[in-house]
């Protein structure tokens, strides 16, 4: 196949393989470390129904032996690079990275295809890791902050795939055999078309284009596309009895699709909410009253949707004052806008931020990846930061009152509620 070279913004190279895989690499000269990834537009969205985890299972088996390599032969070509190897599965996609030094960066992404190209998913070894995939579900249902995380997306939108479970449930994950798991790989993940490979660090495009195409020369070239039908909010309470000391909550509100116009506008918004030890949530709540140890709030952005939350722990008696502080605070947000000095001070956080994860080579090849997937080109970070400039007070002013209206929100909870969840919210 021959690859056609396409410009994809000002620091990155993109080339297209004939087949649709898309290859985008970003030369950095001042380091000597290379960060790698393969990138299936996947996701747990296309898990089949009833059988809820099953792209999380399949992202531990590519781990558990190749046609070449053993799971112990994993391991040791994982270390043979001195590098760091693992995978990531979340909504819309499913990943494979590594870190490593630039001189084992060609290795490093070899092992990546053999992963996720080539490997077995043996009945064995998939009987054998179910219990650990179980066990998983059980380490993070004993973490209240960790489970009630699980839960946020199946409160605010329970009748769409976006909000169903990505680890899946105990009855799902035994439900899950290899034949399954096999024909997930081949019909859903291995897809030429819906591959983004990357590479940040002391690597060459032209070697890394070379060794993609030798090994995905022989993908399909595309599969039917997942439903692109946006999700509809459900502003209800999801209320989980536990025995404990603390309830963790999170309030959900709408938000907005990760392409929208208004993105920008929210991140201003999130940072002087609840992003930082001087917005009003943190100062109200914790510093003034003492009431929570911890309070936040944070955006989850999607191709068609996304959520904004609040997220605390507090005591059980405490709990009420802490949602009448909360909402206390979004209607004088929507009555009275922002200050200029609260629009100031966000900017200044999020372009800091965006300045610190740049020196990162990971950030940067998980940046180009997620900017092609839905934009289809890179978004330069000074493309990022002017749009963060150009947010005003009025925006953040016109956005909290269309998307933090009353009557607009959902609450998932865990925590020591009598039988009848309390009564809270």
């Amino acid at each position: 196949m021959n690859p056609r070279p396409e410009a994809s913004g000002p620091h990155a190279r993109k080339t297209v393989l004939a087949n649709g895989v898309r290859v985008l690499t970003e030369r950095l000269e001042h380091v000597d470390s290379a960060s790698l990834g393969l990138w299936s537009v996947s996701g747990s969205r296309l898990d089949p129904p009833g059988r809820e985890g099953t792209t999380h299972f399949l992202e531990h088996m590519l781990f558990k032996g190749t046609a070449t390599r053993s799971a112990l032969e994993i391991g040791e070509a994982i270390d043979d690079i001195g590098g760091y190897v693992n995978g990531l599965t979340d909504p819309e996609h499913m990943h494979l990275f590594a870190r490593t030094r630039g001189e084992h960066a060609e290795r490093a992404l070899a092992l990546l295809f053999d992963l996720l190209l080539h490997s077995q998913c043996a009945a064995e070894e998939v009987a054998r890791e179910r219990g650990v995939v179980l066990q998983e579900i059980a380490h993070v249902r004993d973490s209240p902050e960790d489970w009630l995380h699980e839960i946020v997306p199946g409160t605010a939108w329970p009748d769409h795939v976006l909000g169903r479970s990505l680890m899946g449930t105990e009855d799902s994950v035994r439900s899950i055999n290899h034949q399954l798991l096999k024909k997930h790989l081949a019909e859903l993940v291995q897809v030429a078309s819906r591959l983004v490979v990357t590479g940040v660090g002391r690597v060459d495009h032209e070697r890394i284009v070379a060794l993609t195409e030798r090994h995905t020369g022989q993908l399909s070239e595309s599969a039917a596309s997942p439903s692109r039908e946006a999700p509809v909010f459900h502003p209800q309470q999801a209320m989980v009895t536990r025995p404990g000391e603390q309830v963790h909550f999170c309030l959900i509100y709408p938000g907005i699709a990760r392409t929208h116009e208004a993105r920008h506008t929210f991140a201003v918004l999130d940072t002087l909410l609840g992003g930082g030890n001087s917005s009003r949530l943190f100062q109200e709540i914790r510093e003034k009253r003492g009431l929570a140890y911890s309070i936040g709030s944070y955006l989850q952005f999607y191709e068609t949707a996304g959520l904004f939350l609040i997220a605390a722990g507090t005591s059980p008696e405490r709990f009420q004052a802490v949602l009448d502080l909360v909402e206390q605070e979004l209607a004088r947000l929507r009555a009275d806008g922002p200050t200029e000095e609260e629009i100031a001070r966000a900017k200044i956080q999020l372009k800091v931020g965006i300045a610190l994860a740049a020196e990162s080579t990971g950030y940067r090849m998980q940046h180009i990846a997620l900017s092609e997937i839905y934009w289809q080109r890179v978004l330069s970070l000074q493309e990022i930061v002017a749009g963060v400039d150009g947010v005003t007070a009025e925006d953040v002013h016109l956005l909290a009152r269309a998307m933090l209206g009353d009557g607009r929100r959902a609450l998932a909870a865990i925590g020591p509620f009598d039988s009848e969840g309390g009564g809270h919210g």
